[in-house]
């Protein structure tokens, strides 16, 4: 390979790797003894990965559809693309919403393969179900992304007792950037609230599958149900919290379902 060739391949990486965090390899508590499906609290070891400051946003969701995603198999795996070529999709649900299309909104209404073809297009994957949580909880074994302190419209837009404040029909997703205090341990904004975030592990009742700690992932098959982490505008506070976890079908399109991603093999 020629310098010229090398200087490319660090040029794209260095502009994949822009609005991300580098997280170093290292050993965290995964997991909770506060729900049984986050059980049993265990050591697990992951390789340096690098992740999404934020969710994806409608802006950069767009780059997808302009650069011709949807018509383009490449980006989808085999299953994604015969779920997208049945419904003929070409852009999220509530793309076309002015309550959920703002710039700098993340994108929602997107099933997991949509995110999953992105996340390609991108040069990224999502993240697994420990890469998610260590990004959102570091080593100090926070309650929620920014700490221990109880969840407030200052810090998270969520639903307290699952009851959506602005009433049926009246919500819509706020920017990215409107809850500076919803911050991780290592810098990433608004992982609770909002909008929940696909996971490429498929769901599983709890932790009990995971025998070696070493970078986990829990795969059975890509139509199963995905994990959904971090809550949304629908989901009370106890879904807010690091080790909370939650489910869908791959084909779910609510406005409850986001996305930030994540790249490995740093």
């Amino acid at each position: 390979m020629s310098w010229e060739s090398i200087e490319m391949v660090i040029t794209k990486k260095e502009d994949i790797l822009k609005n991300m965090i580098i997280i170093e390899g290292a050993t965290f508590m995964r997991g909770s003894s506060e729900s049984g499906d986050e059980e049993p609290v265990m050591e697990v070891t992951l390789s340096t990965f690098a992740i999404d400051i934020t969710p994806v946003t409608n802006q950069e969701y767009k780059a997808f559809i302009d650069s011709g995603g949807y018509e383009n198999p490449e980006f989808w795996t085999e299953k994604g693309w015969k779920y997208k070529t049945s419904l003929d999709l070409k852009h999220p649900n509530f793309w076309l919403d002015s309550h959920w299309n703002k710039d700098d909104s993340p994108v929602t209404g997107v099933s997991f393969w949509e995110a999953l073809a992105y996340a390609k297009f991108a040069g990224k994957t999502l993240p697994t179900e420990a890469q998610w949580e260590f990004a959102c909880k570091g080593f100090d074994q926070r309650k929620y992304p920014w700490g221990n302190e109880p969840p407030t419209e200052e810090y998270a837009y969520y639903a307290p007792d699952c009851i959506a404040v602005e009433g049926v029909g009246l919500r819509s997703s706020p920017s990215v950037y409107a809850h500076p205090k919803n911050k991780s341990y290592f810098g990433c904004l608004q992982m609770a609230g909002n909008m929940g975030e696909w996971c490429l592990d498929n769901a599983s009742p709890n932790y009990s599958w995971d025998k070696t700690g070493y970078n986990p992932i829990y795969i059975t098959s890509e139509e199963d149900y995905h994990i959904l982490r971090g809550g949304s505008g629908l989901h009370g506070d106890v879904y807010l919290r690091c080790t909370s976890r939650d489910y869908y079908p791959p084909t779910m399109r609510d406005d409850i379902s986001g996305f930030r991603c994540v790249v490995n093999d740093l």
